[in-house]
């Protein structure tokens, strides 16, 4: 990108100015009904300038969404200076349905001297392409990893810079990049594994399925129970062939998705295109195509209302003898394929379409279908059983079902289908299931692996962030590790576990994940973070289900959760105490005729307590867990997966080690605790070290590892433990496309040997490549 004259003079202004910490902090502001009613934008911005000491008008800000919620409206207005956003700088404001009335304003604004600041600077153009914008994020992609989504970009004022953020899906996880318009240089690189049809009358089957999950971790196999699969729709559109030929006259390159020239004919006609855009041309197309019934005698197919159940188009050709006709599915399905342009490698996007699973012939065959746990997890032989289709439909419409019944009824967003693909042969998802965009999606499955797609625990799990982005918002942002998403995915999970089962007393339920007494800030790592959030959500639950019964205390619970996610709508950088401080305020509201308000805050506030965490941010107890290198020097491992500070060792960067097979490599971590006055640590206790038995354990060897978990015993806070490892060049298992294998060992606190679960727990990453 060229820097002209002014640019420069304006450059050189710049870094004359002094910045302070005060002009780098947001100005924030936050109010209630009970301060102020006025819910309009333009006495809302009255109020920010006598709050702020400010002269801001209209013109610093941009309405960037609009929308009823299921009990008020919300608005989210983004500041702008030069007409370019400031990152996480906006007010957003909630106001009751009908009256207009204030029921929160949260602000966070650029401070003024800042302002000035970003103003020295002219807010042009930049000339970095897209296309050049993707290929500086590849190069920062490990070997094997491809994009397979079309990216989100955004310009915007950020930390005094004008950056381009960037966020764009791959086939195992999104890619976030912030890239400086200036030097043209990736400041920011963080990689995030992934831990429609037309109404047209409904019907219901009689089916039999597992009311909660096929296994147990104990191998145990459950019994399959009868259930209703409800809202299927009566017809369908008739997609015979190609429907989509029509949309691939054209290309549609991963540089070229940009949804504000793709509004404008110059920018079409150059080959500018958006999802949103597309999506609408193939709803056209669906709905000019000829229905048939969707019935018996046709073939009644798994599409519903809020659920539709399609197979991967890859499993045709991975498992070719299905059992029956391949027939394509009449939704559109992005298909993400490499491609090269001008000697650059690209990802194109291909209109494409899903294929339909087994047809159901009679309501006979709908409850006799197998359901087998075959050793090998044979995915070809489980397509053509065509039981799996009918378990994950049942899932997804149960959790809408029981989650309407509890205040999810917002606008849109309560009624808009989720998705599901099964069978996606690739090994990068091998034994995974994952959310994105309004999809759920299953994998292959190893022969030690349970069948996720037979897990209503996983499946309700993954349709939890479904339902998060919904109403927190697209621009969210969380300020830790992400141990919020894993932990709220995680209790919206138990609040349809506990409205299925009107209380668990199912095998294997005392092993889930949010049964727990995990510490905050005593992991590392997003899903061990979310244990945390979870758990002290389920403690809350409980205390309040024990104090009104199970029907009434899980409807209260439910709803002041719900309610919580949006008062927390977009929030720039929330944190566990602005989390929890909303669900209080969400409380605070209450809900006639369900809920009192301050009714529930007793119950939280005892949920907290004990879980190493204080709403005022004081001093908490630490884990202190570091890898000691050669040179004896000690680093620390930070978070990794959803954290932007992520060291070697964490689950974003794991440690590489290039190994002939009959090779070893040794490393040596070494843990301390310290307590403080609110969390205490009891001595005597044991730090244990787990090589299995984890999630996505076991691919690589470790030497000992037969022997079980590792247990040291720690007397007193002065005790600092060492744990020696060595690494084994042959992967036990390869789990990385390019052939390597990951894997980690878990490094948990527990009380005693009597203690039932560990209270905290971090984990340490390798990679092995031959």
């Amino acid at each position: 990108m060229k820097i002209g004259f002014i640019g420069m003079v304006a450059l050189s202004v710049l870094n004359a100015l002094p910045a302070s910490a005060a002009d780098t902090q947001p100005q924030k502001a936050r109010w209630t009904s009970q301060e102020d009613a006025n819910g309009s934008i333009p006495h809302v911005i009255d109020v920010l300038n006598q709050k702020l000491d400010r002269q801001l008008t209209l013109q610093d800000f941009q309405l960037d969404e609009d929308r009823d919620l299921a009990f008020n409206h919300y608005q989210r207005w983004i500041q702008v200076v030069n007409q370019v956003p400031v990152h996480g700088r906006s007010v957003r404001v909630w106001t009751e349905l009908g009256t207009g009335k204030t029921v929160q304003v949260e602000a966070a604004l650029e401070p003024g001297a800042s302002v000035e600041r970003l103003r020295f600077l002219k807010a042009e153009t930049s000339d970095l392409s897209l296309a050049d914008t993707l290929s500086l994020i590849r190069k920062r992609m490990e070997k094997g990893e491809k994009l397979a989504g079309a990216p989100r970009v955004r310009d915007e004022w950020r930390s005094g810079r004008l950056e381009r953020s960037v966020r764009v899906r791959g086939k195992s996880g999104e890619h976030f990049a912030r890239i400086d318009l200036r030097t043209e240089r990736v400041v920011s690189y963080e990689f995030r594994e992934f831990p429609q049809a037309d109404l047209r009358g409904e019907q219901t089957l009689s089916a039999n399925v597992y009311p909660i999950y096929e296994e147990t971790d104990d191998n145990q196999l459950l019994e399959r129970t009868p259930v209703e699969l409800k809202h299927l729709l009566t017809e369908l559109p008739f997609s015979q062939g190609d429907i989509y030929s029509a949309l691939k006259t054209r290309h549609y390159y991963d540089f070229q998705a940009d949804a504000t020239l793709a509004a404008t004919p110059a920018g079409r006609a150059e080959g500018y295109w958006s999802m949103a855009q597309l999506k609408a041309q193939a709803e056209k197309i669906r709905q000019e195509l000829p229905t048939v019934p969707n019935d018996f005698a046709h073939g009644l197919l798994l599409q519903g209302t809020y659920a539709t159940v399609q197979i991967h188009p890859d499993a045709a050709e991975s498992f070719p003898n299905w059992g029956f006709k391949a027939q394509r599915a009449s939704a559109l399905f992005p298909n993400w394929v490499d491609s090269v342009v001008d000697g650059k490698d690209v990802s194109e996007m291909l209109p494409s379409q899903a294929y339909f699973g087994k047809p159901l012939s009679s309501a006979e065959e709908v409850l006799a279908r197998p359901a087998r746990r075959l050793p090998d997890h044979d995915a070809g032989q489980y397509l053509a059983d065509g039981f799996d289709e009918i378990q994950v439909y049942y899932a997804i419409d149960r959790l809408f079902e029981e989650l309407h019944s509890r205040g999810f009824k917002d606008p849109v967003l309560s009624t808009r289908p989720f998705n599901a693909f099964l069978f996606n042969p690739d090994i990068a998802y091998r034994d995974n299931a994952f959310y994105t965009d309004d999809t759920i999606n299953f994998t292959t499955y190893s022969p030690k692996g349970g069948n996720m797609a037979r897990d209503n625990t996983t499946i309700w799990h993954e349709l939890g962030h479904g339902v998060m982005d919904r109403l927190m918002g697209d621009s969210i942002e969380l300020a830790d590790t992400g141990g919020l998403s894993e932990g709220m995915a995680d209790f919206v999970a138990e609040l349809v576990v506990q409205a299925v089962t009107a209380g668990p007393k199912f095998p294997g339920y005392q092993q889930s994940r949010i049964i727990n007494n995990t510490g905050f800030f005593l992991t590392n790592e997003v899903h061990d973070d979310g244990e945390a959030y979870g758990g002290t959500m389920k403690d809350f639950q409980d205390a309040v289900i024990a104090q009104y019964g199970q029907a009434d205390g899980l409807a209260k619970t439910a709803d002041v959760v719900l309610e919580a996610m949006r008062l927390a709508r977009d929030n720039p950088g929330l944190t566990a105490a602005d989390w929890f401080s909303h669900v209080l305020f969400a409380d605070e509201l209450g809900r006639p005729g369900l809920r009192a308000a301050g009714e529930l805050k007793p119950y939280l506030l005892q949920a907290l307590a004990g879980r190493n965490f204080k709403l005022d941010g004081g001093e908490t107890a630490k884990f202190s867990f570091a890898n000691v290198k050669e040179d004896g020097t000690s680093e620390e491992i930070s978070g990794g997966g959803y954290s932007s500070s992520g060291s070697p060792g964490s689950r974003g960067l794991p440690i590489t080690v290039k190994l002939a097979q009959d090779g070893k490599a040794q490393f040596k971590l070494k843990a301390a605790l310290t307590g403080s006055d609110a969390y205490a640590f009891h001595y005597p206790l044991q730090i244990r070290a787990q090589f299995n038995g984890g999630p996505l354990q076991g691919a690589i060897q470790w030497t000992g590892e037969e022997g079980g978990t590792r247990v040291y015993d720690v007397a007193s806070e002065t005790d600092t433990v060492e744990i020696p490892l060595e690494v084994n060049g042959k992967c036990q298992e390869v789990n990385r496309a390019d052939g390597s294998c990951v894997d980690y060992v878990s490094v948990q606190i527990w009380g005693g040997p009597n203690a039932k679960s560990s209270i905290g727990k971090k984990r340490f990453y390798v990679r092995v490549k031959n």
